[in-house]
């Protein structure tokens, strides 16, 4: 992994106006840094800024203040260069459901302007590797949600990003398709030095992916580091007794 930061933030603050008078602050003062190859998993509860955090990273929402910059460029400057370089995997992504499992990666891919040849060698590769080479051909409205999931993180990847953001890539998929989902983000990371922000609720899944956590609790980060580094700080057991103490404020007492 290279120390290379290609990621990152300084007081970032993003509010939101919920009528004439009301504001809901939800990214206050958050200061991040993540690096080139890095499984990062962004932890928190729901409504904790993680999704907000995500889309003003891949240029989806302008910050209120701070600044936010992704492969070295600022996102409200240079965003075009940035969405160019990263895929964004959201929780409820659309898919083509009148088209094949194949077409959705072709279509997908063609929209960056990627050869044909290589389209093609691509969609090969990544429809082995989530397993759906032999259903390569059928509607994708037959699928099930889990299929469903493999070909959206198979279409994220088929422009081969140098950032993947993934909220909650496993979701809805068989123990044995999240299986393959864990297997492919540490292939990226480790054989591509491709960088992954990963969202999830499953903690087993952050402890066996993530080389570093970032916990937001209410817009704040509270807590960045190694799983290992912050069970050893907050005096916990395991991740999720880290995570449970820091959002309800109860059960960790740091050094």
């Amino acid at each position: 992994m290279l120390d290379e930061v290609v990621i990152k933030t300084e007081s970032l603050l993003k509010i939101f106006e919920e009528g004439k008078k009301r504001e809901v602050t939800a990214l206050n003062d958050v200061s991040l840094q993540i690096r080139r190859g890095e499984v990062f998993g962004l932890l928190g509860p729901n409504g904790a800024g993680k999704t907000t955090l995500i889309r003003i990273l891949v240029g989806l929402l302008t910050p209120t203040g701070g600044e936010a910059h992704v492969l070295g460029r600022n996102v409200t400057a240079d965003i075009e260069y940035i969405r160019e370089r990263v895929a964004l995997l959201p929780q409820e992504a659309g898919i083509y459901e009148r088209l094949t499992a194949r077409e959705n990666l072709i279509y997908y891919g063609g929209l960056y302007g990627i050869p044909e040849e290589t389209l093609n060698e691509r969609a090969d590769e990544l429809l082995d590797i989530v397993g759906l080479r032999e259903k390569e051909d059928y509607q994708v409205k037959g699928f099930s949600g889990g299929m469903k999931r493999k070909v959206l993180v198979a279409r994220a990847l088929i422009i081969e990003p140098e950032i993947i953001f993934m909220d909650e890539p496993t979701t809805g998929v068989d123990t044995i398709g999240a299986r393959v989902v864990r297997t492919l983000l540490k292939r990226l990371s480790s054989e591509r030095n491709q960088t992954i922000i990963l969202t999830t609720h499953d903690l087993n899944e952050v402890s066996e992916l993530c080389h570093r956590v970032g916990i937001l609790n209410q817009g704040r980060l509270v807590a960045v580091g190694k799983p290992t580094e912050l069970e050893e700080k907050f005096k916990a057991a395991n991740l999720e007794e880290v995570f449970t103490g820091l959002v309800t404020g109860e059960g960790v007492y740091g050094e």
